[in-house]
């Protein structure tokens, strides 16, 4: 069998599906040997071969293929990963010994010019190899004298996670800072690439090495240590620790469903990205400090000032975060144990497995409401709130309190329990949330708005926090609370919500309210659903709870070239490309609507729900936006695009709103709605319009368009094609220069101008020529972002031949002045235009001599005319006479001063004065063709 690799896609990449699809984990399963008692039922899994059968195969179906899942440790994948799982393998030899053992052949490729290694991959290199060698021992025993498993310490070994240094200098003496010597070396790996980031030295014998226990090489912020990924990934609980070797230390526990992740010194809680533990329980247990004796934190405990950070920034992504509960945490001589690996040490695994399990009960997260406390506390909370704070105690998803106290014959308090609410409050946190002026321009905000967050963690939810944003005035409304859960006794949670405003500023924040790339305190930033504090979520923004996609710019290139691919002359590239750049909104303060027309049966549906899913648009149906609120919740707060539907079938009266919220959405304007006007929306969200005949009448200065036809359709996008790494691309943006971009769309608009078919005082052709330079601004970041060449697909020339296309067919349709007069021209013919006007010939030219404050007045009183008048963005008579002048349809004065040429005429024997002449053959030139009457002339007697 051999596996066909699509141009621009990895071999290794093609490979994997292909094996993944093909294989069955039973028939891999029996052919690697494991073991299935009675030859049914579940299979042993090779990590634990002492206990019962717990890994069950699945066959393909439904489109998917063949699956395993092993119930003890909740791991589970495809054919791959039970190989990876059985050989401790990575993941590029798996897909090759799998291939070897199905009879796949794997194409190859060719090489990339070699990239010189950093120190952190030169040190990982070595220290993995010598981890491989004969002496690994070393490592292997030192572990294991911390009270390390030997499950873990191989696990780690295989998956290039842990390795052995044997490096000492030959320019410092033994026992001096920097020699050296025999070490564990934790290796570092950034989570989605997986290439060495650092290194870090946990060594054998610190005196050696001038008293340093612990050294790292490479990245220290940003990158946490873990000792497999992907098993992370798949785990239901994370538990967070400082250090690598505490990491091993909860995996000799063996707790099914359960990883660990350090943090690698605890200044790294501000720098780690902690999305990627969305839907996850964390469990903070980090080292169990004393005070500080000296110092600016004199009298705080390091690792419980560390917790209280780490709970603030994981509430803020709405993660649910808890803390081991350290207070029985004492050795022999009743002195605090310091960290997990020492208790682990003391205790063993399994008295060390119940520790993990046992949690902090307090209401407020490493808050102490006992004398148990080291240290300064979290909050000082005056007597009368400290007196009922004690009373409160918490399960992840449920809150009790104390109502009754006795003893018993011993003489031991007994509390009695009442049921407070079916919910953990995790936060009420005080949020100060940017004007939608200083969101869009990045100005200094005089006019913030302050809000309270409510998080709190509900049982039909899980560990993904559920959150609220109120006001002052519904911050103790208990009403609001029931809608999370049920409240069960009023009054004592009335009093617990008390003493949470004590804790506001527990996770008090600056915000803005939008999604995308927005200006926060005066710089760019990625801002996701999850980082907004929207009143009503659901209503005010389409991309509530959006969370960008990831992925490397290799993902990137793979999605440009099946869109290159899709339709010939980049004509469904350009959409996507137009899409990914809605983000410089942030930069150019405007960004265009597309239009994308086609014939039945071209795939114009195809294209844009792959637009869609490729950056992850959310596409509006027609008749979802049967309303005025529906069609400005749509676009608000948000540069992501959004997608409408067939809107030209929907009610003039909806089709009018629909052009002016698309008309205001071109920038951003704030609006208001509702009772009280309290509904904001900031509509700037830029749309993708389809149809076969989509009206933009009032928006082509506004928009960029294509056109697919079925004679540029080539094959469709393939149903695996990653979606785009708009996390990343966004995060690229955000640290780009605002000087060097306008610099860059101002050289384009002249690149552009200089190929333009548009004449040089057409106004509205020059908007449109600044929207395709914006457009092509975007593909120079692209290739920037994804390291391609500009030439790439003739994407740039293509661009200027639709803008050219676009701006010479709708010479005659973008200017209002034309809208007017086809108007007029259709009630001339149908008789209905009331006021006097004439038919003439000037100097041998045909002309309609008529009033401009006529023709005005006509559209404003007419009731047929109603919608139209409301659509126009000019009302008076002096714009319009002044755009006809403009459009050289006036017939001019040429003896005098070139003004247009005054007209007086008799009609129906009055006399008429004040009146222009439009040239009808200028008019025709426009596309206005006028029915002129036998007696070329009308009015009321």
């Amino acid at each position: 069998m051999a596996i066909s690799t699509q141009q621009g896609e990895s071999p290794l990449k093609s490979a994997a599906a292909e094996l993944n699809s093909r294989v069955d984990c039973s028939d891999l399963a029996q052919r690697l040997g494991l073991k299935r008692p009675g030859n049914k039922g579940n299979f042993e899994n090779p990590q634990y071969p002492d206990r019962p059968p717990t890994l069950a195969c699945y066959p393909a179906g439904n489109g998917k293929g063949s699956k395993w899942k092993d119930f003890r440790s909740e791991e589970g994948g495809g054919p791959i990963d039970l190989l990876m799982l059985h050989s401790s393998l990575d993941f590029a030899a798996a897909v090759k010994e799998l291939a070897s053992l199905y009879g796949v052949s794997i194409a190859s490729q060719p090489r990339l010019a070699a990239v010189p290694k950093s120190t952190a991959e030169f040190i990982a290199d070595n220290c993995l190899r010598n981890g491989k060698g004969p002496d690994v021992a070393l490592v292997v025993d030192y572990l294991v004298g911390r009270g390390i498993a030997l499950g873990p310490i191989e696990r780690a070994l295989a998956k290039g996670a842990l390795g052995l240094n044997l490096y000492s200098s030959k320019n410092v003496e033994r026992g001096q800072v920097n020699w050296g010597g025999p070490a564990a070396a934790f290796i570092v790996r950034g989570q989605q690439t997986g290439a060495v980031v650092a290194v870090d030295m946990r060594y054998f014998s610190p005196e050696d090495n001038g008293g340093v226990k612990t050294q790292s090489q490479g990245e220290k912020a940003r990158y946490p240590w873990c000792s497999d990924w992907r098993r992370l990934e798949s785990a239901k609980t994370v538990y967070v620790v400082e250090s690598s070797i505490n990491v091993l230390s909860i995996e000799s526990c063996e707790i099914p469903g359960v990883a660990a992740l350090s943090l690698r010194g605890t200044g790294n809680v501000e720098t780690i990205d902690w999305s990627f533990l969305r839907g996850k329980q964390v469990i903070g247990c980090l080292d169990n400090d004393l005070p500080f004796e000296q110092g600016p934190n004199t009298g705080y405990c390091a690792g419980l000032k560390a917790f209280w950070r780490l709970h603030e920034v994981l509430t803020g992504l709405d993660i649910s975060c808890l803390m081991v509960d350290q207070a029985d945490w004492l050795d022999d001589d009743e002195k605090p144990v310091n960290d997990i690996n020492d208790l682990l040490k003391l205790r063993g695994p399994d008295d060390t497995a119940k520790a993990l399990r046992k949690l902090q009960d307090w209401m407020i997260p490493g808050m102490m409401g006992n004398d148990d406390r080291l240290g300064k506390p979290r909050l000082y909370l005056p007597a009368h709130d400290y007196m009922v704070y004690w009373k409160f105690r918490v399960q992840p998803d449920f809150t009790k309190a104390i109502g009754k106290t006795t003893k018993d014959d011993d003489g031991n308090e007994k509390h009695d329990f009442g049921d407070v609410c079916g919910f953990r409050v995790a936060a009420v946190a005080r949020v100060s949330i940017a004007s939608d002026e200083s969101t869009m321009t990045g100005n200094p905000d005089n006019a913030p708005t302050t809000m309270f967050a409510l998080s709190v963690q509900t049982a039909r939810h899980g560990p993904l926090l559920q959150r609220v944003v109120v006001d002052d005035e519904r911050l103790h409304n208990i009403e609001v609370w029931k809608k999370l859960g049920p409240v069960y006794a009023p009054t004592p949670f009335s009093r617990m919500i008390n003493v949470w405003e004590r804790a506001a500023s527990i996770g008090a924040r600056d915000a803005i309210n939008f999604v995308g790339l927005a200006w926060r305190d005066g710089k760019l930033s990625l801002n996701e659903g999850t980082d907004c504090f929207f009143t009503e979520p659901t209503g005010q923004c389409p991309y509530y709870n959006l969370t960008f996609p990831s992925g490397t710019p290799r993902d990137g290139v793979e999605v440009m070239r099946q869109f290159q691919g899709t339709f010939a002359e980049n004509e469904a590239a350009i959409p996507l490309v137009w899409a990914l750049g809605a983000h410089l909104k942030a930069f150019l303060g405007y960004w265009p609507h597309f239009v994308i027309q086609a014939e039945k049966g071209a795939g114009k549906s195809a294209v844009v729900k792959a637009i869609g899913t490729a950056v992850a648009m959310k596409q509006f149906s027609r008749q979802t936006l049967q309303s005025e609120y529906r069609i400005i919740g749509s676009v608000s707060y948000t540069s992501q695009p959004v997608a409408w539907g067939e809107f030209s079938t929907n009610k003039q009266e909806l089709r009018t709103k629909a052009v002016g919220t698309l008309q205001e959405s071109y920038q951003y304007e704030s609006t208001s709605r509702g009772i009280g006007l309290k509904r904001k929306f900031l509509m700037s969200a830029p749309v993708l319009l389809s149809g076969e005949d989509v009206p933009v009448d009032g928006l082509e200065g506004k928009i960029a368009r294509a056109t697919l036809t079925k004679e540029l359709r080539g094959p469709m996008i393939t149903p695996d094609c990653p979606m785009f790494p708009m996390r990343q691309w966004i995060q690229f943006l955000a640290v780009q220069d605002k000087r060097r971009l306008l610099e860059l769309h101002a050289q384009l608009v002249g690149e552009l101008q200089a190929t333009s078919l548009a004449k040089a005082d057409d106004a509205g052709a020059e908007r449109m020529v600044h929207n395709y330079a914006a457009m092509a601004m975007a593909w120079h970041l692209l290739c920037e972002f994804m390291d391609l060449h500009l030439d790439t697909g003739y994407f740039l020339g293509d661009l200027t031949k639709q803008m050219n296309q676009h701006i010479s067919e709708t010479k005659a349709t973008r200017h209002p002045w034309v809208w007017i007069i086809e108007k007029l021209l259709s009630e001339i013919a149908r008789g209905e235009f009331r006021y006097p006007f004439k038919f003439d010939t000037e100097d041998d030219v045909e002309v309609l001599c008529i009033r401009t404050g006529h023709v005005m007045d006509h559209m404003s009183q007419s009731t047929g005319l109603r919608s139209f008048w409301d659509e126009l963005p000019i009302k008076s008579d002096r714009a319009l006479k002044k755009q006809l002048h403009l459009a050289g349809v006036l017939v001019l004065d040429m003896d005098g001063d070139g003004e247009p040429l005054t007209f007086e005429r008799t009609v129906h024997g009055k006399r008429v004065g004040h009146m222009v002449g439009l040239s009808l053959p200028m008019l025709r030139q426009y596309g206005l063709h006028a029915v002129v009457p036998m007696e070329r002339e009308f009015g009321h007697e």
